[in-house]
């Protein structure tokens, strides 16, 4: 059996990075596979990302929201036309190579299993490097270690959730795989209502593997399976806002997924405790003084919209 999939691909003022993405999954093999076609949603970009998209290819669709809603939302407003087998939420910072689609659904087609709901995929650097993209479900204690930058001291004694231990040369069943490449079955994704909008962008996916883990669904991680992936993206460029959303995010899990005291908790060591330590790490790096300044913009737009951020938490 042959399997359809389409592509949802969110982008803001991703540049060429976009154009490149989209030229390497025209590029790419798909004799084991049918592409139906790649959904561009775009989050009121404002540089020229979507000029060649917009003359590129029958299969693509463009989305242009006048206003940016964040990557959760985003996804959610692609997914909507899609009568795939598949949706493969892809960033596009990634480039596909020309087996990566055949590996994968050759895999999907003899090793298929109605438990598997989310497939993700080895991700490779400029150099060739594998990243470490698979992580555990966390918890309390995970966020603890993190805030207070024990993993940074010790990563074997104090593990982080990152499952950074593991090569990534084998497949295997995992609790999360990252966002980047991040391929579901569209039944279990619409069933599911899809990724919870509260995370305007970070631990939506992770939030997501482990609502339809509770449900008795697993992800898989392919190592037979390659793409290439920038990482970063255009969030290097707002280091500020993504340490506030990286953040906000954490807090709104705690609250999800550990119940009211432990997200409150948690909420407590990331705004009073952690900027200590990572300003203490900023300096025992000698880091720059923009780092710095990033940090604490971070952290201010935290505790501005820390009520905020509580009740989207408590939301039911």
């Amino acid at each position: 059996m042959i399997n359809s999939f389409s592509i949802v691909i969110v982008n803001w003022n991703s540049g060429g990075q976009l154009k490149n993405c989209i030229n390497s999954i025209y590029a790419a093999r798909k004799t084991t596979c049918v592409l139906d076609k790649i959904i561009i949603v775009d989050n009121a970009s404002s540089d020229n990302s979507l000029d060649d998209i917009k003359l590129k290819g029958t299969l693509t669709e463009i989305i242009e929201n006048r206003t940016n809603f964040g990557f959760g939302k985003a996804c959610n407003i692609g997914a909507k036309g899609v009568n795939s087998d598949f949706i493969l939420f892809l960033n596009p910072d990634t480039i596909i190579f020309h087996h990566t689609f055949i590996n994968l659904f050759k895999h999907v087609e003899y090793n298929s299993s109605d438990n598997i709901g989310v497939y993700g995929i080895q991700l490779q650097d400029e150099t060739g490097r594998v990243q470490k993209t698979c992580a555990r479900f966390p918890t309390t204690w995970n966020f603890i270690v993190r805030s207070l930058g024990l993993n940074k001291l010790n990563s074997k004694v104090f593990k982080s959730y990152v499952m950074d231990e593991w090569s990534h040369n084998n497949s295997r069943i995992v609790n999360e795989v990252m966002g980047a490449f991040f391929m579901v079955k569209t039944a279990l994704f619409l069933k599911t209502k899809g990724f919870d909008e509260r995370y305007f962008v970070y631990y939506e996916e992770l939030d997501f593997s482990k609502r339809i883990f509770d449900l008795g669904y697993k992800t898989k991680y392919l190592a037979e399976s390659q793409a290439f992936h920038k990482g970063g993206g255009v969030s290097e460029k707002v280091k500020a806002k993504r340490l506030f959303y990286n953040l906000q995010s954490r807090i709104i899990y705690s609250f999800k997924h550990f119940g009211r005291v432990k997200g409150f908790f948690i909420m407590f060591i990331t705004l009073i405790v952690e900027p200590f330590t990572r300003l203490v790490f900023l300096i025992l790096k000698k880091r720059n003084k923009k780092e710095v300044l990033e940090l604490f913009l971070g952290y201010k737009m935290l505790f501005k919209n820390s009520l905020n951020i509580i009740e989207k938490g408590l939301k039911e």
